[in-house]
């Protein structure tokens, strides 16, 4: 009873003077029964706070009938909770696996125009001042407030389930502490690249210089529920409130998440609209929970409700983000600017205010959050500049992404083509040079130097960005943790088509000479149609004499990479490090031997006896048949796009 008058003796400054004078008279008799009476009356925010100040009483599942009246507590506007009343309707038995749900709806005035509405998901509903469930799920296009919610006791379940990853340092010395997500596991490798070959999980993203934003991988999309008396069920839809975004870069952020419970809305800003910058510093039942995948000059973030607080542990949702499992992201407290009717389905504007904890586990029931935590986020700065000489103009872009082998890569995508489409949104031919480094805890930074050409803006060159290209193969590989510091980006865009396509290759003597370095020629077509010839050196080595070789010409950033298939992280990177640009020739020539790619090293022009030897073992990484190649790199005088080839003869060495 102390604690109780306590906790509501702190929460008496936000009630009306009557309110507050009649619950001292009631707690200082001890009438918890004359305080309820006294809220019930009253109808106040506040009053159902004092009643659950102490742990929440959990409402049994098997004691809902049909008809039951009660309460829950969600947030139309601002950061205060308020209240809204409900019917039950019914329970609906194994709705999801091994999981019910009842079925409610409300008469309320408040939600008469909107209904239940997306951001609403997590709001607790009581039954006799209990806490029965969250509610969490709705339909479209309906003409009363009907919907469904998650009984607690599922909720709490999912968020014991056991967590994988401890705190690995504090933040201060009695803040909050510091998580690191799990390293990749194999079977996330070969999802993405069956073979475990740097090359290979590149390809996986397309070709170069097309957008790969939709290719990385992402978490399976969660099945749909089943129908209920001819009507689809929703999930109760997550509203990521997206800031800060262009047209066309927030429509690949909606076919990003397309497949996910998320849905992607302009409907938020990137930091609390409140001029002097206070907000809440603590989750409360019914409040707004935000948890935020982009922060800083754009931001998006989903936002629910919190539909129990414990502790540190925070309940919210009612239902699965993306269902992800043990999942860390950063969470803030989240201010509501207005909830927006649509006859399809309400939903609500808001934005994140203050960062005081992190999500931890994403399941069927719901998401949980452990105040006592942080999450780390991966810093991205893009600099833009447009122009040359005195007509030059220069822009930044600051962001911090959450730090997930599945969003990382994307987000940081979206990041750099949103920056691009902000400063040179013209649809036009332009060239771009783009500076990329990743840096890397615990290893020297990974930088590349890209030369890219579009015809239809310069958002189409991001494909091409080495940097971005290899976050989806670092943060999958399988063989250490990966934490990535930074990711800085340096695009220089200028209005030019230095550009040429190429068309067929020429070889002046119709055959290659060994041992020296010979000169072909490339057949290339310009932007305006017209044809051009470019000389391009490739070195022949005197053992290909008197054999048939596959002579390839292609672009830097479109040759296969030529490496060994990696066994561990430093062989992973130094293939990485071997990753051309788009504005030098990759000439490759491709014999008929064969050799062996052993311990992550090639070995080329083994004898058969060799071979064969290490052909039973050539089922593993460590040892594996490899078909050697030759290639020379040498400077173009423009962006090459396109490849060629042809099988041409060495010519025979006589003595």
């Amino acid at each position: 009873m102390t604690d109780i008058h306590h906790q509501a003796t702190q929460n008496l400054t936000q009630l009306s003077l009557p309110c507050r004078t009649a619950t001292r008279h009631a707690l200082s008799f001890g009438d918890m029964r004359g305080l309820k009476r006294l809220c019930a009356a009253a109808g106040v925010l506040v009053c159902a706070t004092v009643a659950h100040a102490g742990p929440a009483e959990i409402y049994p599942l098997s004691k809902v009938q049909r008809g039951q009246t009660g309460y829950g507590m969600t947030t139309f506007s601002g950061t205060t909770p308020e209240r809204f009343t409900f019917e039950v309707v019914s329970v609906v038995r194994n709705f999801l696996p091994k999981q019910d749900i009842v079925l409610v709806k409300s008469d309320d005035p408040k939600l008469a125009v909107s209904g239940f509405w997306q951001g609403m998901s997590g709001s607790p509903l009581y039954l006799d001042d209990k806490l029965l469930c969250a509610f969490s799920y709705g339909f479209r296009f309906n003409k009363i407030a009907l919907g469904g919610c998650t009984p607690i006791e599922y909720m709490k379940k999912d968020g014991d389930t056991y967590r994988r990853n401890t705190p690995i340092q504090a933040s201060s010395k009695n803040g909050p502490r510091i998580v690191q997500p799990a390293s990749a596991s194999l079977q996330d490798w070969r999802r993405l690249t069956p073979t475990v070959d740097a090359a290979a999980a590149l390809d996986a993203l397309g070709p170069a210089r097309k957008s790969w934003l939709l290719s990385a991988p992402l978490p399976a999309p969660l099945p749909k529920p089943s129908p209920i008396n001819g009507d689809q069920t929703l999930t109760a839809s997550v509203p990521l409130t997206v800031a800060g975004f262009s047209a066309p870069a927030f429509a690949q952020v909606e076919r990003l998440f397309a497949e996910t419970n998320v849905v992607p809305m302009r409907a938020g800003g990137t930091s609390n609209p409140k001029a002097d910058g206070s907000g809440p510093s603590k989750f409360v039942m019914g409040g707004s929970i935000a948890v935020e995948l982009i922060r800083g000059d754009m931001s998006a973030a989903a936002v629910g409700t919190v539909s129990l607080v414990e502790g540190e542990k925070v309940l919210a949702f009612g239902h699965p983000m993306f269902q992800s499992g043990e999942t860390y992201a950063p969470v803030s407290t989240a201010y509501v600017h207005a909830v927006i009717p649509s006859a399809q389905s309400a939903f609500v504007m808001g934005s994140a205010v203050k960062e005081i904890g992190s999500l931890v586990q994403d399941r069927q029931s719901a998401i949980m959050a452990d105040t006592g935590l942080r999450s780390p986020t991966v810093p991205v700065d893009i600099s833009i500049t447009i122009g040359k000489d005195k007509h030059k103009e220069t822009g930044t872009f600051h962001v911090e992404l959450l730090n997930n082998k599945f969003f990382t890569p994307a987000l940081t995508g979206a990041a750099l083509m949103n920056a691009i489409n902000y400063y040179l949104p013209d649809r036009d031919d332009v060239t771009a040079r783009v500076e990329s480094t990743v840096r890397i805890k615990g290893h020297e930074p990974i930088s590349f130097v890209d030369y890219m050409y579009a015809n239809d803006g310069a958002a189409s060159v991001m494909g091409g960005v080495r940097g971005l290209r290899v976050l989806v193969p670092l943060l999958l590989n399988p063989y250490a943790p990966i934490t990535i510091e930074r990711v800085d980006i340096k695009v220089d865009l200028r209005f030019e088509a230095n550009y040429g396509e190429i068309k067929e290759i020429q070889v002046p003597n119709a055959e290659l000479i060994p041992g020296q370095r010979n000169t072909i020629k490339v057949l290339m077509s310009t932007w305006d149609g017209k044809d051009i010839i470019e000389n391009v050196p490739v070195d022949v080595p005197a053992h290909f004499a008197g054999g048939i070789v596959n002579l390839e010409v292609t672009a830097g950033d479109s040759a296969k990479l030529d490496a060994a298939p990696p066994v561990d992280l430093p062989t992973l990177l130094a293939a990485f490090r071997k990753l051309l640009p788009g504005n030098v020739w990759a000439v490759t020539l491709y014999p008929a031997d064969e050799g062996v790619a052993l311990e992550g090293k090639l070995v080329r022009d083994l004898p058969a006896s060799a071979q064969d030897k290490l052909r039973p073992q050539s089922h593993t990484q460590r040892a594996q048949p490899y078909k050697p190649i030759t290639r020379t790199v040498a400077p173009a005088k423009r962006v090459v796009n396109g490849s060629a080839s042809t099988l041409i003869r060495v010519r025979t060495i006589t003595r």
